[in-house]
């Protein structure tokens, strides 16, 4: 007939300490996180994801102002990131300006879902997206006119996805 060994011997004294700091802790759980700790990482790991592409990604305010917005928005959109944050979203699109206040209006009604938009801003000096930095794609651009083309070539078509 097998005995249990914890029923024949005593349990060392730390030992016994740590299964009754166990059952007390048991209706408690692990180490408890505040939903503003968990925003605090997420936005951690966006901002270090975005210093390593080069998709944009901005912090939009529910008033439509840029609260922040990736390192990658100077090699993309190519103006400096000063002349962003803190503006109204609206100073940086060239068409369909409410775009955004639509997609954020969209979201306070239901929140479950991301919305998707499309829209356009003026490339700024720095954009490694630029007409000189694409060389390569010169021969579609030929067949249009010069204005034509340098206009086409200062615009950028995004897409963006967000989330409440």
């Amino acid at each position: 007939m097998a005995t249990d060994d914890n029923d024949t011997f005593l349990a060392p004294p730390a030992v016994t300490a740590l299964r009754q700091e166990s059952v007390e802790n048991q209706g408690r759980g692990k180490i408890e996180r505040t939903s503003s700790m968990d925003i605090l990482e997420e936005r951690e790991d966006l901002k270090e994801a975005a210093e390593q592409t080069l998709n944009v990604i901005l912090d939009l305010g529910l008033d439509g102002v840029v609260r922040w917005v990736s390192p990658s928005w100077k090699d993309v959109i190519g103006t400096t990131l000063d002349s962003v944050q803190g503006k109204p979203i609206t100073d940086i699109l060239l068409e369909n300006k409410s775009v955004f206040t639509d997609a954020v209006e969209s979201m306070k009604k239901d929140d479950s879902r991301s919305q998707i938009i499309r829209f356009c801003v003026k490339l700024g000096p720095a954009s490694l997206l630029g007409k000189a930095s694409m060389d390569e794609s010169i021969d579609a651009e030929e067949e249009q006119t010069g204005r034509e083309a340098s206009e086409l070539d200062n615009v950028l078509s995004l897409e963006a996805q967000g989330i409440m």
